[in-house]
């Protein structure tokens, strides 16, 4: 049997040699060869996770701490895919053990592994890359619903549900993915017994764990020396191109990568100049998102040394700064919707209400934050000691498919109004339909109490 015939017919034991041979060589810190070897066990037992996947993925984020860097274009375009797809699983694993921290790697992994039908090595990446959108800043819907797709197929409903919850808070609009989610959660209610006495179930939550622990070690591997190093090279491309943007925005994004103070400074003088050479306004927007970043750690190592008046100051000051910042933004670009909710909202928290219900009117004609605007042009309402316009919001607002967790705050908002109202039996309807929901919700348990009591005083007095 030849070589390739040889990985084509992959069998228990026959990447043993190779997996011996890489944990010998990974404990010496020879990374590359250690990947080498791992591969070439896994090109001949795919399936193997003990010996295979999950060693060469420690590998691979010890090598990137050690200042490793990830695949040139050479061997990219050498790992392309082909048709032979074990070999398209192996290109992937090489591609992202050189930059384990690579979401489309990990993608390009699980789509090899879906193909190959190799469900454990589909089950473990997907594991990886859950926890990557948990630490993202912004997750991607797209990446969820694969997610949950790939955890469906592996049976692990729990997961599953987790992913589909995620990707519902990125889209809580989608009403496709809020119907899987009621089916996978009665999937997992089903199955969870039988998850639980087999064990798998645990097994799962302690594999999650476990690559959560790497995922923050991954994140780690960027250190200072790394980050100087990125600088160094952005900088030098900025400074022979100082009038593009792309190497504009390469330097910035550069020095904001080190979360320092100085470093930033020197981000907002270029994106300054950038600014006054060409006159596009993306510049000074970013210099404001520099600004914002800076107030805000300002204010969390004040909150943090207890400093509540200094905080709270702080608070206030960065307000007023966001406030200008997005009605600037909002003159600039008239049309972007998320812009003037995001005005709105800082409108409304200035306790300018006027203003606030008039901006939030406006981007609740987009869909993604048109349950979040009327929330707030109802509070608003409130304010402003216009009840009955609150309630009509807030019942319109329920009339929309929303996320439980939004439906007990709309709710909850008008309980209270009615209250005020002196509507008992309404806003006691209100306030028991969210304790039905959430038990705990702040302090629901108390306002059902009070009002029952109210009911049953004005009882009492018109019974005399």
């Amino acid at each position: 049997m030849t070589s390739a015939e040889s990985k084509n017919s992959p069998s228990a034991g026959k990447g043993k040699a190779f997996f011996d041979r890489a944990d010998q060589v990974g404990g010496t810190g020879n990374w590359d060869f250690a990947i080498e070897m791992y591969l070439e066990g896994i090109s001949r037992e795919p399936e193997s996770m003990e010996r295979g996947h999950k060693p060469l993925r420690k590998v691979s984020i010890n090598r990137k701490a050690q200042g490793g860097k990830a695949a040139g274009m050479i061997d990219q375009l050498k790992r392309r895919s082909g048709k032979d797809p074990i070999q398209n699983l192996v290109n992937a694993e090489y591609l992202l053990s050189k930059s384990p921290g690579s979401v489309p790697y990990m993608m390009q992994v699980l789509h090899t592994a879906r193909k190959c039908e190799f469900i454990k090595v589909v089950h473990w990446v997907s594991l990886i890359i859950l926890e990557s959108q948990r630490q993202a800043k912004k997750p991607s819907k797209r990446i969820l619903v694969e997610l949950v797709t790939a955890f469906e197929l592996a049976k692990d409903f729990s997961l599953s549900v987790q992913a589909c919850d995620m990707a519902m808070q990125v889209d809580p609009n989608d009403g496709e993915l809020r119907e899987r989610l009621r089916r996978l959660t009665a999937l997992y209610a089903i199955d969870k017994g039988k998850f639980e006495e087999e064990g798998d179930f645990t097994k799962g939550v302690d594999d999650l764990a476990k690559q959560s622990e790497l995922q923050k070690k991954d994140s780690l591997v960027r250190d200072e020396e790394y980050l100087i190093e990125q600088i160094r090279n952005a900088r030098q491309e900025y400074l022979e191109n100082p009038l593009v943007a792309g190497k504009i925005n390469g330097i910035v994004d550069a020095l904001l990568k080190m979360e320092n103070e100085s470093y930033e400074n020197e981000a907002i003088d270029i994106l300054a100049k950038a600014h006054k050479d060409s006159g596009a306004y993306q510049f000074k927007l970013r210099v404001g998102d520099v600004r914002i970043r800076q107030m805000a750690r300002r204010f969390r190592q004040l909150r943090d040394d207890g400093d509540k008046a200094g905080a709270t100051e702080q608070a206030k000051r960065q307000l007023a700064f966001e406030l200008d910042e997005y009605q600037e933004r909002c003159a600039n670009y008239p049309t972007d919707l998320g812009l003037k909710y995001e005005l709105g909202r800082r409108q409304f928290l200035s306790g300018e209400y006027d203003d606030a219900i008039a901006s939030l009117q406006t981007a609740q004609r987009d869909p993604r934050r048109a349950l979040r605007a009327r929330s707030l042009i109802g509070q608003a309402f409130v304010k402003k000691g216009w009840l009955r316009e609150a309630v009509e919001t807030f019942e319109k607002a329920l009339q929309s498919e929303s996320t439980e967790e939004f439906t007990k705050e709309l709710r909850y908002y008008l309980g209270d109004v009615l209250d005020d109202m002196g509507e008992l039996d309404k806003a006691q309807e209100q306030f028991s339909t969210v304790a039905q929901l959430d038990y705990n919700y702040r302090d629901v348990r108390e306002r059902v109490d009070n009002i029952r009591k109210k009911i049953s005083e004005q009882e009492g007095e018109a019974a005399k």
